[in-house]
C-alpha cells in the first residue's frame, strides 16, 4: 500500500525563461521507474503549488488501484 510519507515532491530551476520551474514527483523508499514532473512555472511557489495537486491526484489514483487488485 502506498503510504504518503514515502512520495513527496521536488521543484527546480530549470534556467529556460521565461518560465523555469518544475515540479517532480519522487519515493524515498525506491526509485519510482518513471519520471513524473511538469515544467513551465514562472515561480517556484507555482511549481511547488502545482507539485503537491499533482501529489494528492497520484496517490488518489495509486489508492484505487491497489483496492481493485
Amino acid at each position: 500500500m502506498a503510504t504518503r510519507p514515502d512520495y513527496y515532491i521536488v521543484t527546480r530551476e530549470t534556467g529556460e525563461r521565461p518560465q523555469p520551474w518544475c515540479w517532480e514527483l519522487r519515493r524515498y523508499s525506491s526509485p519510482m521507474g518513471v519520471r513524473v514532473r511538469d515544467c513551465g512555472y514562472q515561480s517556484q511557489m507555482a511549481a511547488e503549488y502545482a507539485g503537491k495537486r499533482a501529489l494528492v491526484a497520484f496517490l488518489d489514483a495509486l489508492e484505487k488501484e491497489e483496492r481493485r487488485q
